[in-house]
């Protein structure tokens, strides 16, 4: 375990099968910091709220299939989901910074520009980027098994790019996820 942290909240972004639970777990080990991962805060919104509340959360209860609507359309519900997300993640950096409990949180339903609305240093973000379709097909195969997931993969590829977009454009920190090797050294040059 490293003491030598310069943040209190951790926010690890980025498209599904990139890697970046991956990084999240590492660092965490490196700082000794839990992660929470943002899928169990999304499930829990999901189960206490209705679609009037939380129209994306609730979105796929409307009998529309992800499968339909495109990687474009499925891109679109990752980043109005990652919106409504807003508030509640707010209330949980606002927690954890009040009583210094450092934490980590992770997942697909970061919004990028959210993580920069703190006046705070101690709170900090690192995006994922994986821009190789092969590379997701093969880590959504090692981690899910079944068939190679293309459809998936290209949703994968189009968020990722809309997340690299998106924190170019505003000076967020984004880094490759590979080479793997050393991830964790590039993860916490970022954070200096």
């Amino acid at each position: 375990m490293n003491n030598d942290r310069n943040w209190t909240v951790l926010f690890i972004g980025g498209a599904s099968g990139i890697g970046k639970s991956s990084i999240a777990y590492e660092i965490g080990r490196f700082y000794g910091v839990n992660v929470l991962e943002v899928d169990d805060v999304h499930l829990s919104i999901e189960t206490v709220t209705t679609k009037e509340s939380f129209p994306a959360i609730h979105y796929w209860n409307t009998g529309v299939n992800w499968k339909d609507i495109g990687a474009d359309g499925n891109v679109n519900w990752l980043i109005d989901v990652s919106k409504e997300m807003i508030p509640v993640l707010k209330e949980l950096v606002h927690r954890h910074l009040e009583d210094n409990l450092p934490i980590i949180i992770e997942g697909d339903f970061i919004y990028p520009e959210f993580t920069t609305s703190f006046n705070n240093p101690e709170v900090k973000s690192i995006f994922v980027n994986e821009s190789d379709m092969d590379q997701i097909l093969q880590n959504h195969l090692s981690r899910e098994g079944g068939a190679l997931q293309h459809y998936r993969a290209e949703i994968s590829i189009t968020y990722g790019k809309w997340i690299a977009d998106t924190c170019n454009q505003n000076g967020i920190r984004l880094i490759e996820s590979r080479p793997w090797n050393t991830v964790l050294t590039r993860a916490i040059k970022s954070l200096l």
